[in-house]
């Protein structure tokens, strides 16, 4: 595959679209506040080479988080560089694709040489049980299952905020320096866990978009396409019908909800101009929310783009990711 030809667009604080709150330390919506209470993690070596060591860390969930054992479970490489760093949390595509957050995590170790940790947050099941949707010919339980998985995204959301509150009480993290990363369904997630969650400092959103509701009404992947094409054929539904359906469940995670709670000059966003599964409203709204931050939209579709994380387009996205993390999390702030 050639080279995909890519947008840029940079932040311009005089053309944000909103004033940002970025003083604000409480939480944006009463769903997604917990009771932080100190977290006892599994936490073991299982690797270790010149500049980290792996260590497996697991602790149990607020609730169904949808995983084998209802575990929060997290690949972290801790450095093994003396003094505090700043860590980036890596948030999988759950379910699904391990690429995306295996090969940044590679690249974060590799070009910091020691001087960023990785929580590489690990989820081999679905949030949703995509399977039993295809089986229920009756409303209301079509409805109560995606009632369901938001509630197993909700518990994850504050999960990743329990997450936050363990690397805070680390000796070896700067928690004034948290960056967070989301591909895809991961990019859905990280933004309103970032609006949520004023500790991070550094956001990347890659092939991610704003109202959920509608992204799963319109993608054209295997799963939603699937789903939709049941709801059309049992309860008549077609896509515009399906999205004002889900709206009341997903809406409290819709991003767009939420404008002005991210500093926008600290958000990268890459997205696809063709992508098939985040409609284009969707990826504008994401911008819109986030105070039109930096933007790289690559010229392909949904999947294609991500080749830009590999050999083949020269690790391109790789690269603009970890300098914008290398700006943001290891210079020194201007006096």
């Amino acid at each position: 595959m050639s080279c995909a030809t890519r947008t840029h667009i940079t932040y311009d604080a005089r053309a944000a679209s909103v004033e940002p709150s970025i003083e604000s330390t409480t939480t944006a919506h009463p769903l997604f506040s917990y009771r932080s209470e100190p977290i006892a993690a599994d936490n073991h070596v299982s690797d270790q080479n010149t500049h980290y060591e792996i260590h497996q860390l697991s602790f149990p969930s607020i609730g169904d988080n949808g995983q084998i054992g209802n575990l929060v479970t997290v690949d972290y490489h801790r450095s093994r560089l003396p003094g505090k760093h700043p860590v980036v949390i890596v948030l999988p595509i759950w379910g699904r694709h391990v690429y995306p957050s295996n090969a940044i995590t590679r690249t974060l170790r590799k070009r910091s040489n020691g001087a960023i940790h990785v929580l590489n947050v690990l989820g081999e099941s679905y949030l949703l049980d995509w399977p039993k949707l295809g089986m229920v010919t009756d409303e209301d339980e079509f409805l109560e299952i995606w009632a369901e998985g938001a509630e197993s995204e909700i518990t994850t959301l504050i999960d990743m905020r329990r997450l936050v509150d363990w690397a805070e009480s680390q000796p070896e993290i700067d928690g004034d320096h948290i960056g967070l990363i989301g591909f895809s369904h991961g990019a859905l997630f990280a933004p309103i866990l970032a609006i949520q969650e004023p500790r991070i400092m550094a956001l990347v959103l890659v092939m991610g978009g704003a109202h959920p509701q509608r992204v799963i009404a319109q993608c054209m992947g295997a799963r939603t396409e699937d789903v939709q094409l049941w709801a059309a054929d049992t309860f008549g539904w077609n896509r515009e019908e399906m999205e004002d359906r889900l709206e009341p469940i997903y809406g409290p995670m819709d991003p767009a909800r939420y404008p002005g709670h991210v500093n926008p000059a600290r958000v990268l966003m890459i997205d696809a101009g063709k992508d098939e599964c985040m409609p284009e409203s969707s990826r504008e709204a994401l911008w819109e929310a986030m105070g039109r931050p930096e933007r790289y939209t690559i010229n392909s579709n949904h999947r294609h783009a991500f080749y830009t994380m590999t050999p083949i387009n020269f690790n391109w996205m790789r690269k603009k990711i970890w300098k914008f993390y290398k700006k943001h999390l290891l210079t020194p702030a201007e006096e």
